[in-house]
């Protein structure tokens, strides 16, 4: 048998995970690219990040301007992947390679650079200046509590915005070209919040967006956790699921802290949710250290020691921010997955083999999926972006800056290939829209759980 006919499991290149040995699997081929890595145009980061896993639509999804990147891996191509380690896009449509297209033939047509904007820089700024004057209003300014309490709101406000714009667009390298820009913005992400970039990479970037509303692969829907929540129908139903409307969207508020305490996981077990996590760098660990000293420090040491604040203001206080923080979040994710009309998919969980998804990937990302708020200034901003959700799963590399062009392209290509838009007109028609749903999961008389199919959903 020659090199390239060669048949590999995916436990086999899972071990290939280093800057010194490095493989990859695109479209069913197993790449060894380690020798590639240091004249990666985006940097080592993002390769290290894809080390030993099937990444055929991050690698897709990645290069969306050019076709070169299809022809350099070809030479580093060493043989088959005889299994898959999470589940398997089976059709393969001409949806995705059209809309490329046209969007390439836009950007060219505007000469606008995707990654680059005056628009982009100056909402970093903003955004930067907000997290800081948030932080210094709401701790030096007064030790009224009741001016305390509102400031507190508006510092969660402010973290989200700076999550949203800012840590949302670099963790997609969607901000400039350079990867040292997305490194150092990534770690101010971690000083800033006390949260690790690096843990949300694997649960959004290598997990969310590769495996959409997947139960047991999307972290999103919280496989292997308490389900507080029945949101997909392979889900078995509780007796308290009948009120999870009710309870679930006061339970968001708590995601921020969740999320800082599940960081831990990622770098001590090395996994988040479904997501097997690879070996951190020298400069992950450093951002993840740095990050949780910063945290106590900002958060806590400061305001009880220097500033004198009373203990039970500062509790107060804090869980104002960090509740507002959390529900901010989630409730903006949500809105985009977990909603009526919504597709949702399942794959068994090992040792049974992962499912075989009957569907496109890119196809999958309009079923899953849900905008608001189109033309609204206000829904734009205050998303960060993503009242466009469909624009940005199908092109997480292009910066929110200009999702609001695209979408006329993509809703055309949609129509043309008999795919669904999901929208609303408004904000808050998307929320309901995600209630309606919780309420209709924990109430419909008429459910039946689906069993998990490890060959074909």
């Amino acid at each position: 048998m020659s090199v390239k006919g060669k048949q590999y499991s995916y436990t086999e290149i899972s071990k290939h995970n280093t800057e010194n040995d490095c493989w990859v699997a695109v479209d069913g081929k197993v790449y060894d690219i380690t020798k590639w890595i240091g004249s990666h145009p985006g940097g080592k980061e993002i390769l290290l990040l894809s080390a030993g896993r099937d990444v055929t639509n991050l690698f897709e999804s990645y290069h969306p301007m050019t076709d070169k990147p299809v022809e350099i891996i070809k030479k580093y191509e060493i043989g088959y992947l005889s299994s898959y380690e999470l589940p398997r896009y089976v059709q393969k449509s001409k949806f995705y390679a059209t809309l490329k297209e046209k969007v390439r033939a836009h950007f060219k047509a505007t000469d606008q650079d995707p990654q680059m904007a005056v628009g982009i820089f100056a909402r970093l700024a903003l955004v930067y200046i907000l997290i800081g004057l948030g932080y210094y209003l709401s701790h030096f300014l007064t030790r009224n509590l009741f001016f305390n309490m509102i400031l507190a709101v508006v510092y969660g406000m402010c973290q989200s915005l700076f999550a949203l714009h800012m840590m949302h667009d670099t963790c997609h390298a969607a901000i400039s070209h350079s990867p040292t820009v997305w490194k150092w913005l990534g770690a101010s992400f971690d000083f800033f919040t006390g949260a690790s970039l690096y843990a949300w990479n694997h649960q959004h970037v290598i997990g969310h967006h590769l495996y959409t509303n997947i139960r047991n692969a999307d972290p999103d829907l919280g496989a292997g956790e308490i389900d507080f929540r029945i949101v997909t129908p392979f889900q078995p139903r509780s007796w308290y699921h009948k009120y999870q409307h009710i309870y679930a969207p006061i339970l968001y508020g708590l995601y921020t802290m969740k999320y800082r305490l599940q960081d831990n996981e990622t770098f001590f077990k090395r996994v988040n949710g479904s997501i097997r996590v690879t070996n951190p760098s020298t400069f992950d660990w450093a951002a993840y250290i740095i990050g949780k000293i910063s945290f106590l420090f900002f958060r806590f040491f400061v305001p009880l020691v220097i500033l004198k604040w009373n203990v039970l203001d500062l509790i107060v206080c804090f869980l104002i921010t960090e509740l507002y923080f959390g529900y901010y979040l989630t409730i903006n994710f949500q809105v985009s997955h977990v909603a009526e009309d919504l597709k949702f998919y399942g794959t068994s969980t090992r040792p049974d083999e992962p499912a075989q998804i009957n569907e496109d990937w890119a196809i999958l990302q309009v079923k899953t999926t849900q905008d608001y708020g189109h033309g609204s200034l206000i829904c734009n901003f205050f998303s960060g972006g993503l009242n466009h959700q469909v624009v940005h799963h199908l092109f997480p590399s292009i910066d929110q800056e200009f999702y609001h062009q695209l979408v006329p392209i993509v809703k055309s290509v949609c129509q043309e290939f008999g795919v669904t838009y999901h929208h609303k007109k408004t904000f808050y028609e998307a929320i309901m829209s995600h209630i309606n749903y919780l309420y209709k999961m924990g109430n419909d008389p008429d459910y039946v759980r689906k069993p998990l199919n490890s060959k074909q959903e």
